[in-house]
């Protein structure tokens, strides 16, 4: 028979057990230690669970960590798109069993991912909107693959499922223009999102809408035809003339009108582009021209005259920036709320040479970014 100090001894006990385990579970990101190695690889390593980076060094700056190694140990992460933006690379442990949902939601840097041996789980939204993904090869361990989580990838290109996978949905890799290739490793019939005309896939010489088991399928994009509006000008070098769906093409300077700059394409009068994105179905464009001049005739001073009332697109603000640079490097700029007008800069350095160049935009929200027509002037002494 237990006498009562027995007993409160055990009880004690028990209730002493069930607080550390209690501590460890709300406790376990104090068993999480984080490193950050050259100033760019944040290595997180520890037992259990990695919920958020956050407050693990505010001294860090978060936008300079470009590649994230999850030590061994680790069994599971989520929640880390809000902390870290930057990621090129990712390196996971054979001891990770689950990619909580949203882990890395949008990380439009993110090109590169390297899984553990023993992953189960990826979840939902895991890496939706991840633009510079290329290439997904998942370990034999995996079973679920989450709603959407490699949707919107617009740089995906191949896909390997893997052998274990028991079940699949299509929307994984929803809105993924530019997937071509898909290894399907597993015993599931994989049915593909559908671009209706725009991408035909095949297997085995087969068009087809599923990927059979042990099969892979690959896919070719429409080819479609690019029109260009001269606005005038002309060819000065070789313009593309076509394009398949899924694919990414710069669209070339190689125009010229007399008396007049070239500022890029558009597709509207609102709408300026240097590029056809991933996944466009139609591509016709025109030219934008300006005219532009800069000059210095008074003694420290310059003076830059434009109009954009020719212009294909329409741009009511203007912005010149100016620098001794070359390279536009400790640039200054001067603003003018037009389509056409002139912009006076003073309290240059005579004798000095700067560089010139114009931006235009729609409203006072959107920024100066697609700077124009670099321009070389000696300042007057």
């Amino acid at each position: 028979m237990v006498n009562k100090t027995g007993v409160t001894v055990m009880v004690m006990m028990i209730f002493f057990l069930c607080v550390s385990i209690n501590l460890k579970d709300i406790y376990a990101e104090d068993m999480i230690r984080y490193q950050v190695i050259g100033g760019n690889t944040l290595v997180i390593s520890g037992t259990g669970q990695v919920n958020s980076v956050l407050g693990f060094d505010e001294k860090i700056d978060r936008s300079q960590i470009k590649k994230l190694i999850i030590g061994e140990g680790i069994t599971k992460i989520s929640a880390l798109h809000t902390d870290l933006l930057h990621l090129k690379k990712v390196i996971l442990p054979n001891t990770l069993v689950e990619i909580g949902d949203g882990a890395f939601f949008c990380n439009e840097y993110l090109e590169q991912i390297i899984f553990g041996k023993n992953l189960r789980r990826v979840g939902e939204n895991a890496f939706v909107g991840c633009e510079k993904l290329s290439e997904v090869a998942f370990p034999d361990s995996v079973s679920e693959i989450g709603q959407t989580a490699f949707a919107e990838c617009p740089r995906l290109k191949k896909i390997v499922l893997p052998a274990s996978l028991s079940e699949w949905e299509p929307n994984v890799i929803d809105a993924c223009p530019a997937l071509r290739e898909i290894v399907n490793r597993s015993q599931l019939s994989c049915r593909i999102p559908w671009y209706k005309k725009y991408v035909i896939w095949k297997v085995d010489k087969k068009e087809t809408r599923v990927i059979p088991p042990r099969k892979t399928g690959r896919s070719l994009g429409k080819k479609i035809p690019i029109k260009f509006h001269l606005m005038g000008g002309k060819k000065v070098g070789k313009l593309p003339k076509s394009y398949r769906f899924g694919e990414e093409v710069k669209l070339p300077d190689c125009v010229k009108r007399k008396g007049y700059i070239f500022m890029g394409w558009s597709t509207s009068m609102y709408d300026s582009i240097e590029k056809i994105e991933i996944g466009k179905k139609k591509a016709e464009f025109y030219a934008t021209w300006y005219k532009y001049k800069v000059e210095s005739k008074k003694s420290g001073t310059a003076t830059v005259t434009f109009d954009s009332t020719e212009a294909a697109v329409f741009f009511f603000h203007h912005a010149v920036r100016y620098s001794t640079d070359k390279n536009m490097k400790d640039w200054n700029i001067a603003y003018c709320a037009k389509r056409k007008g002139k912009v006076t800069i003073r309290h240059l350095w005579p004798g000095r040479t700067y560089y010139f160049q114009i931006c235009g935009k729609i409203d006072g929200d959107y920024p100066y970014k697609k700077w124009k027509a670099k321009r070389k002037v000696s300042i007057c002494g």
